[in-house]
């Protein structure tokens, strides 16, 4: 759990006011042995989901108006089978928050390992994919994985300025920008490489055979960086929506090279970008898929693709669906069909 450092300041409602009793005889939809077996179904399908902690009794009247001892706050949700790590980095200087999804068998299976997907941004996906992971879990299209949203610790953090900072290669200014920024990203991948990963991977039952690196934007920029220089530190890169116009297209460059280097790529990689993103944005990115299929690395599992209807936030939901359906393909492929 989380414990006392909630994450999300949402009021929890109960479903059933106090005092309210169970009926102790059944209806005649109740009794119907087809109707009870589709309650049976949807519940079913609700305990696959990542859990939250039951809620407690509203306080109040018929028409939920507070009544005498009513909480003066509400409660917060706290994500249950969730942890918080504190790391600072010694190569960037500065303070992360680790926010760290276990698997619903964790507790219960103390010898099993499981993959790992290394998320950035996580203050604003870690919620997006740990849903996502119970529902493709329960169709059998990935298995149970442990999920790392790596973000910034502190009060109230800039997030905008930390993560230009940690995930551009260069420091350099857009032609929208009034000043150059960023550079980091170097400093950053040390961070992720000696310290980051070492430490969830002592502390966790974690497959490091297994492991993926997924951004978005930005962090789908640092994904193509962490790739083409170090290649071997993860199994699956998962670029959503990539900024590879970065640095006058430097991405462009560093693969020619990278592919002179590496024509074979034992690897599974996503790219994605939104059909309805920002047109020039968008073509960078094309551009980029284009040029790193036409380097036909050997033994490489490369999917690219155009996420239709979505500009660059909405298309978050259905590009990781997509994406890591992709990466446990071969997996899914050896689950049994009900």
């Amino acid at each position: 759990m989380v414990g006392d450092r909630n994450l999300f300041p949402y009021t929890v409602v109960c479903m059933r006011p106090p005092g309210e009793s169970q009926r102790s005889t059944a209806s005649p939809l109740e009794r119907s042995p087809f109707i009870s077996l589709l309650f049976a179904l949807i519940l079913s399908a609700c305990q696959a989901l990542p859990a939250v902690v039951p809620c407690a009794p509203r306080t109040g009247d018929a028409t939920g108006t507070p009544t005498a001892g009513a909480p003066a706050e509400p409660r917060r949700l706290v994500i249950e089978n969730s942890e918080l790590i504190d790391l600072h980095s010694e190569q960037t200087g500065r303070d992360y928050e680790l926010i760290v999804g276990l698997p619903e068998s964790y507790a219960k299976e103390p010898q099993r390992r499981y993959p790992v997907l290394y998320l950035l941004d996580g203050q604003w996906d870690f919620n997006i994919v740990n849903q996502m992971s119970g529902a493709l879990r329960y169709d059998k299209v990935i298995p149970e994985i442990l999920i790392v949203g790596i973000t910034y610790a502190g009060e109230k953090p800039n997030y905008t300025e930390l993560r230009r900072a940690d995930y551009t290669p260069t420091h350099w200014q857009p032609p929208d920008e009034s000043a150059p920024f960023g550079g980091d990203a170097p400093k950053f991948l040390s961070f992720l490489h000696e310290h980051l990963l070492p430490t969830v991977e002592a502390r966790y039952r974690v497959d490091a055979s297994q492991r993926l690196l997924a951004g978005h934007s930005a962090g789908g920029l640092f994904t193509l960086y962490a790739l083409l220089e170090q290649p071997d530190l993860f199994q699956s890169y998962l670029a959503l929506s990539p900024a590879t116009f970065w640095g006058n297209r430097l991405l462009f460059e560093r693969e020619r090279q990278f592919h002179a280097q590496h024509p074979s790529l034992q690897k599974r990689i996503w790219m994605s970008v939104g059909e309805l993103e920002w047109p020039d944005y968008a073509r960078h990115a094309k551009d980029f898929f284009s040029q790193f299929e036409a380097s036909h690395y050997e033994g490489l599992a490369l999917r690219t693709q155009i996420i239709p209807g979505e500009r660059h936030a909405g298309v978050k939901p259905e590009a990781f669906n997509r994406a890591l359906r992709f990466v446990f393909e071969p997996w899914a492929a050896q689950q049994p069909r009900e």
